[in-house]
């Protein structure tokens, strides 16, 4: 694995490149980073592929200027990881907001997706989504260790927090904690304001779109949601809270790797 920065002007994107062969870019969520985020798949997905994880703006090493972000400006840096391979079409992976971004690009550049995989993510933020995102942009400026605790409550299913011994679930909590993207607020602020139900019809790629059954962040209506609004997207679920990388990592690596094969 190594590191690139992309970009000569405004964004300065960082990504981890891994593996060779069709260019997979992966797209993680809300407070995490491509390091983070993707760490327990990354080795198992850059079996087969070249894999590109980048940062997003106000995560790990892109460079940020601390404005308010949109999801223009999160799509625009996915363009700029499909440019590092601009005669092939990518295949997409994300996750959570990523998943939203990534859904985004793909509509946006339909004709330079190949394959669509998102798991956690959803199409239009409701009601409780906005007051738990609201509740997220407040905690990231003013309480990291509530944030930690608030994620790893909502973020998990209820028999895998009862298996957790303390020790272990203040080494999650502390690792959450201090790993909290800088720009985790404005993160959240943009979770809060998503819309892209009116894009979804224009997504040309093969879509599986994995619902999490116990999920409180994106409950699994919002998934099947997304892929009724795309159309021809597969939808699965696994039996797993939103922190499914935490809980169910073996089984999300065979449905994606499988779409993506």
């Amino acid at each position: 694995m190594q590191r690139l920065t992309i970009g000569s002007e405004g964004i300065r994107t960082s990504l981890i490149e891994a593996g060779t062969g069709r260019p997979t870019i992966l797209v993680h969520g809300t407070s995490s980073s491509a390091e983070s985020n993707w760490a327990a798949l990354l080795p198992g997905l850059a079996q087969h592929r070249r894999c590109l994880a980048l940062d997003l703006r106000g995560s790990g090493e892109t460079h940020d200027d601390g404005a308010p972000l949109t999801l223009e400006t999160l799509v625009e840096q996915v363009r700029a990881c499909m440019d590092l391979a601009p005669d092939q079409q990518a295949d997409l992976v994300g996750y959570s907001l990523g998943g939203v971004v990534a859904a985004a690009a793909a509509a946006l550049m339909p004709e330079r997706v190949r394959r669509l995989a998102v798991f956690g993510a959803w199409a239009q933020t409701d009601r409780r989504m906005r007051l738990l995102f609201s509740l997220w942009q407040s905690l990231a400026l003013s309480d990291h260790h509530q944030l930690a605790r608030m994620i790893l409550l909502n973020g998990v299913s209820e028999p895998y927090l009862a298996r957790l011994d303390d020790a272990t679930a203040d080494a999650i909590l502390a690792r959450f904690g201090s790993g909290l993207a800088p720009g985790s607020d404005r993160q959240a602020a943009l979770d809060a304001t998503i819309d892209i139900a009116p894009l979804l019809p224009r997504i040309r790629a093969a879509t599986l779109v994995i619902g999490l059954r116990h999920d409180r962040m994106v409950p699994p209506a919002h998934c099947r949601a997304l892929a009724e609004a795309i159309g021809q997207a597969r939808y699965a679920e696994i039996d797993s809270g939103h922190l499914v990388m935490l809980e169910q990592p073996e089984r999300l690596l065979e449905l994606i790797s499988r779409h993506l094969d």
